[in-house]
C-alpha cells in the first residue's frame, strides 16, 4: 500500500473513532485497531493523538478554504456570494463533524491547532472585508467581524444542519444588504 494511502487509512479511521466516541476517549491503540495497522505503523506517521487530530483539522482547513474562495469569487451579488461562501465554510465543518454527539468537544479542541485555524480565519476575514469595501460598505472590518461572529453563532446554535444555510443567508441579507450596493 502506498504511503499516502496508509496515512489516509489512518486518518479515516481516526475520524470515525473521534466522531463516535470523542477525542478524549480515543487512544492511539484504538486508532491503530480501527485502521487495521500495527501501532508502530501508526507512530511512524503520527507521534501522538494530537498530531492525528492536527492532521484531520489541516485537511478540513484546506477543504473549508477552497470551498469558501470558490463561492466568494463566483457569480452573483456581494450578498449572494457572501452567503454562499459562509454557508460553504460551515457545510465543510458539518461534513467532518456530522451529527456527532462529541461536536462541542471537537469545536473546543481546535484550540490545540489554533495557529493554523487562526491563519485561515485571518485570510477569510480579510477576503470578506475586501468584498465589503469594494461594495461600498461603511466600516468593513467591523461589519466583517459582526458577520463572521454571528455566522459562527448560527452554526453553533443550529438544531440541525438544515438551519445553518437559511440562517446565514438571512443574516447576510439583513446585515450586509442595507450596507452595500449590489
Amino acid at each position: 500500500m502506498a504511503e499516502i494511502d496508509k496515512r489516509e487509512q489512518i486518518l479515516s479511521a481516526a475520524r470515525r473513532l473521534i466522531l463516535r466516541q470523542g477525542l478524549r476517549a480515543t487512544s492511539m491503540e484504538a486508532i491503530a485497531a480501527e485502521a487495521r495497522v500495527a501501532k508502530p505503523t501508526l507512530y511512524k506517521y503520527f507521534g501522538d493523538k494530537n498530531a492525528v487530530f492536527e492532521a484531520i483539522v489541516a485537511e478540513l482547513i484546506v477543504e473549508l478554504h477552497e470551498r469558501f474562495v470558490a463561492a466568494l469569487t463566483g457569480e452573483g451579488t456581494v450578498v449572494a456570494r457572501l452567503a454562499a461562501a459562509l454557508s460553504a465554510k460551515y457545510e465543510a465543518i458539518d461534513r467532518l463533524l456530522g451529527q456527532s454527539p462529541h461536536a462541542d468537544e471537537l469545536y473546543d479542541e481546535h484550540e490545540k491547532v489554533r495557529p493554523e485555524v487562526r491563519a485561515t480565519e485571518d485570510v477569510i476575514d480579510a477576503m470578506v472585508a475586501e468584498e465589503l469595501r469594494k461594495a461600498g460598505a461603511g466600516q468593513p472590518e467591523l461589519l466583517t467581524r459582526l458577520l463572521l461572529d454571528a455566522a459562527w453563532g448560527i452554526k453553533r446554535k443550529a438544531r440541525g444542519p438544515g438551519e445553518v444555510g437559511p440562517g446565514i443567508r438571512l443574516l447576510v441579507e439583513r446585515l450586509v444588504g442595507p450596507e452595500v450596493r449590489g
